[in-house]
């Protein structure tokens, strides 16, 4: 009995001794586990990063203005007199040059308006000539003393209201061919038609516009400036202007007018930038980015906008420290241009900046900087 119950405690022994033995081995791996989890991350936060020292240096800053794209001409093309439209030539579309018809108004009311005015002015010119043979009849006689002055008188008056009557008539006549010339409606310049108001058939108002007219060969880009802004732009500048309609292309243009008023009451001013379009690849009413180079800021503190990293819409930078650890700052921009940012506050001249690499850091990290060259 006493060698059964020895036999039991060697055995509860054991099994507590196996039990034990097991438990230490997993707290000895977890420990080593942690240990080398704790190596891996302290060698990803020591992440190899290129740094670069902040230094000062010119800046030209690029000016960004959003702008409209509008023809340099365009006109709403009317007949000067009321007439049905007969013919009507054109199409949206279509390129037009300077005199080319564009519609023909019924002119036959017109035209007997014009025969019974030229009647009135034959007849006119009649009793003129009548007036003054009368005239020179009793201006004759009243120099033998033969009609009293008064007849005479009565004789030039008549033959000056004859005179009056064929000015008028020629006058009329004038009016009434001038009028049937104006049912033929001509393109003032070459254009292109942008928009046909109506068909033929219909009858027009004098006044009413058949068809809009313009000339894209050359368009204005019309921007707005701010008030800070206005005195970086002079007339005749060359600058950029970029279309995101056309996949982001860049075109020419030159500044052509600065408003000498400011509107209120947001003390803007008005800037139109002229762009040729011989090629008519771009289009009247496309949205536009106009960049324009300002005065050049001399030895500014500036950082690569490559190293910017945006943090609740903030710009910052990663700093270095002698530690080899990084602090993220916020910085206070000023002007941009050439691919560097104008640093008004936030960092120095002479500090160290993370400028590639950023991805793989975060605000005090350890870093391993790399030296990189002036970007």
């Amino acid at each position: 009995m006493l060698f059964a119950n020895n036999k039991r405690l060697a055995i509860g022994l054991a099994v507590v001794v196996a039990l034990t033995g097991v438990v230490g081995y997993r707290i000895y791996a977890n420990i080593a586990g942690n240990k080398a989890r704790a190596s891996q991350m302290t060698k990803v936060q020591a992440a190899a990063v290129e740094v670069a020292p902040v230094g000062r240096r010119d800046i030209t800053p690029l000016l960004v203005f959003p702008a409209n794209l509008e023809p340099v001409w365009s006109a709403d093309i009317s007949a000067k007199v009321d007439g049905r439209i007969n013919v009507l030539s054109v199409n949206e579309g279509d390129i037009i040059e300077a005199g080319a018809v564009i519609a023909e108004l019924d002119t036959s009311e017109l035209a007997a308006q014009v025969v019974q005015a030229e009647g009135n002015l034959m007849a006119a010119k009649s009793s003129l000539e009548q007036a003054q043979l009368d005239y020179w009849r009793y201006s004759t006689l009243a120099g033998q003393g033969a009609v009293s002055a008064q007849m005479l008188d009565t004789a030039r008056t008549k033959r000056d209201l004859s005179a009056g009557q064929v000015r008028s008539a020629e006058g009329n006549v004038m009016l009434l061919q001038e009028k049937l010339g104006n049912a033929t409606v001509t393109a003032p310049k070459h254009g292109v038609v942008t928009k046909r108001f109506f068909q033929a058939g219909t009858f027009v108002r004098a006044g009413s516009a058949i068809v809009t007219v313009a000339d894209t060969t050359t368009l204005l880009a019309k921007a707005t400036v701010g008030e800070s802004q206005i005195d970086d732009l002079t007339v005749g500048a060359v600058v950029k202007v970029k279309v995101d309609a056309l996949g982001g292309q860049e075109f020419s243009g030159t500044v052509t007018r600065l408003s000498p008023v400011a509107s209120t009451p947001a003390r803007t001013f008005a800037a139109e930038i002229t762009i040729p379009n011989d090629q008519g690849s771009i289009k009247a009413g496309m949205f536009a980015k106009v960049a324009a180079p300002a005065k050049v800021h001399q030895g500014v503190v500036a950082v690569p906008e490559s190293a910017l990293v945006l943090k609740e819409d903030q710009k910052t930078v990663f700093v270095v420290t002698a530690d080899n650890k990084v602090q993220q700052r916020t910085l206070k921009l000023g002007y941009m241009g050439d691919g560097w940012a104008e640093v008004l506050d936030g960092v120095s001249a002479g500090e160290t900046i993370v400028v590639a690499g950023q991805n793989k850091v975060k605000d005090g990290m350890s870093i391993t900087p790399v030296q990189g060259g002036d970007k």
